[in-house]
């Protein structure tokens, strides 16, 4: 099944998460403000797990996006193919300019490979803000404490595990989805996620990094239901 999805060119920036280690640089943008919420109460992991399998797909998936990368020095653009197995795993294949491109095979929050091998490993800290633009959500750590409130307009979580926290927003009436990873009270990565309104699948994502004063977007272009994707998806090539 395909899902077709218009662009709002005046709303919505390209970009793709591999091409940032190889950009990012020392950017400078205004300073953000969190999202959290300061009504959350504690809340059964399981509720929690069950909002976050309302984002998760259950079928493997193939998206095709514009991506656009912003920073103090300059910015890039370009196209890329995300290929999703549930629960967790993803192949990203990005093309950049200059013929630059690359791949990369994501399990939860571990980089299985990359090529060119650095391209992906400094986003794995803020893999979940990643997986939230691209209107997935992973279940709460083992140990983590997880906090929540489910209201007719807003249904927001939160995991906090050591150090880290990340909350998770869906503002129902605006088919918007929200995520912020803090580490240390400051934040690492936040998320800006349209939704379809029908099928919650993603529309087009902002995404802002306040280390490297960067910003990443992305058009959704289509989105292909499939019935499996090939062994050889998952694996380096030589």
């Amino acid at each position: 099944m395909r899902q077709d999805v218009v662009l709002d060119r005046s709303r919505w920036r390209s970009y793709y998460p591999l091409v940032v280690a190889a950009l990012v640089g020392a950017g400078c943008t205004p300073r953000l403000t969190s999202i959290a919420p300061v009504d959350l109460v504690p809340i059964p992991a399981d509720s929690a797990a069950g909002w976050a399998r309302a984002f998760r797909p259950a079928a493997p998936l193939q998206y095709e996006l514009r991506w656009r990368f912003e920073n103090r020095q300059g910015r890039s653009a370009g196209r890329a193919t995300v290929r999703y197995a549930p629960p967790d795993t993803v192949r990203f294949d990005y093309r950049g300019p200059f013929g630059r491109s690359g791949s990369a095979v994501v399990v939860g929050g571990e980089a299985v490979w990359a090529e060119p091998e650095g391209d992906f490993r400094s986003l794995i800290p803020v893999a979940p803000v990643f997986w939230a633009a691209l209107g997935v959500t992973l279940p709460p750590p083992a140990e983590a404490m997880v906090y929540g409130r489910d209201g007719p307009r807003r249904r927001a979580w939160r995991y906090v595990d050591g150090n880290e926290a990340i909350d998770f927003i869906h503002l129902r009436e605006q088919s918007r989805f929200l995520a912020e990873l803090r580490r240390d009270d400051r934040i690492a990565g936040v998320a800006d996620v349209e939704l379809a309104a029908a099928s919650r699948a993603p529309v087009g994502a902002v995404m802002r990094f306040p280390a490297d004063g960067s910003r990443l977007s992305f058009t959704v272009t289509s989105i292909d239901t499939v019935a499996s994707h090939p062994p050889e998806t998952w694996i380096r090539e030589p």
